[in-house]
């Protein structure tokens, strides 16, 4: 097979360095010739506040950093830390973590680039104004680079034509050489305070729903066909997660 077929390896739920260091020694120790790049995929709402932690970590590690070639990608779970805290105070965290990694990455001189975890629904990160949300993205975090995911039926959606595949990807280029040439201020102290505010609230009422009370699920699959579309062979993965 060719060389750049298989081109990262993504670690699903990365909580610690450790994870990381792991998959760079299983590939060692199996004698792969040209080890795969080990991407880190944070998802959750405490993984997202702890990644900044986790990358500085790696950086200090000077058989790692040079291990890298000055070059890091990172996943950002848009999809399961909405599940996790809501989509207000997910948001919030992904745009913070992005900006955080960004500034440990610029301190130990990495080129950063971040693998967007989207889906193609609102809930699940996505956002139909394509232009509008790459240029909402925390300044100094694409930097002319900007990696997204298209799975399940979004593949036939945003490229299953010609026309529509040209159209998809002008979108995106020229979203991302707006975003290199537009100046764009950051928060201020008082809008973080106010959004860290909003957040806290929000994720409490969102878990209080759908975590503590019993009758979230009954009312959720009587009022939605949400059984009935996982039946559907139209996803890229399972409708349910293992609980492992």
């Amino acid at each position: 097979q060719h060389e750049e077929s298989l081109g990262a390896y993504v670690i699903s739920q990365a909580t610690s360095a450790s994870d990381v260091l792991a998959v760079l020694l299983l590939q060692r120790d199996a004698g792969v010739k040209k080890p795969l790049r080990v991407v880190p995929l944070f998802e959750t709402l405490d993984d997202l506040k702890g990644a900044a932690a986790t990358m500085e970590c790696l950086f200090n590690i000077s058989a790692y950093k040079g291990s890298i070639g000055g070059k890091q990608e990172v996943m950002i779970g848009y999809s399961d830390s909405a599940k996790d805290a809501g989509r207000l105070a997910a948001s919030w965290a992904q745009y913070e973590t992005q900006e955080e990694l960004a500034q440990v990455a610029a301190k130990h001189n990495i080129d950063l680039a971040f693998f967007h975890g989207k889906g193609g629904t609102v809930g699940r990160g996505g956002n139909p104004a394509t232009f509008d949300a790459i240029l909402a993205h925390g300044p100094n975090t694409i930097n002319a680079k900007f990696r997204v995911t298209e799975q399940g039926e979004m593949i036939n959606q945003n490229f299953g034509f010609k026309d529509r595949a040209e159209r998809t990807m002008n979108i995106y280029t020229a979203a991302v050489v707006s975003e290199h040439h537009t100046h764009r201020p950051t928060p201020t102290p008082e809008w973080r305070d106010m959004m860290a505010t909003l957040s806290r609230i929000s994720c409490d009422a969102y878990r209080d729903i759908v975590r503590e009370d019993k009758r979230f699920v009954p009312y959720f699959r009587s009022a939605t066909p949400e059984q009935e579309f996982a039946e559907l062979k139209i996803g890229s993965r399972p409708a349910k997660r293992k609980a492992s």
